[in-house]
């Protein structure tokens, strides 16, 4: 459960590289699954609840997002 004033990993996507290590702090739900989160820097950004790491499920580090690639 994604929790208000706590910090969150990005769960990560499958054949992306990514060196993204840094927490985000949820400030706000904006709605249902829509969550305002702020780095260490003060940026805020803008996710889906089901892209952060949830500790109650700390092995489901995957997003269920796929790039696909045009040629």
């Amino acid at each position: 459960m994604i929790e208000l004033g706590k910090k969150y990993k990005l769960k990560m996507i499958r054949g992306l590289d990514t060196s993204d290590n840094e927490y985000y702090k949820v400030i706000d739900f904006y709605n249902f699954d829509t969550i305002i989160c702020e780095n260490a820097c003060g940026e805020r950004f803008v996710f889906m609840k089901e892209f952060l790491i949830d500790p109650q499920k700390p092995d489901d580090i995957y997003s269920d997002l796929i790039l696909e690639r045009n040629k």
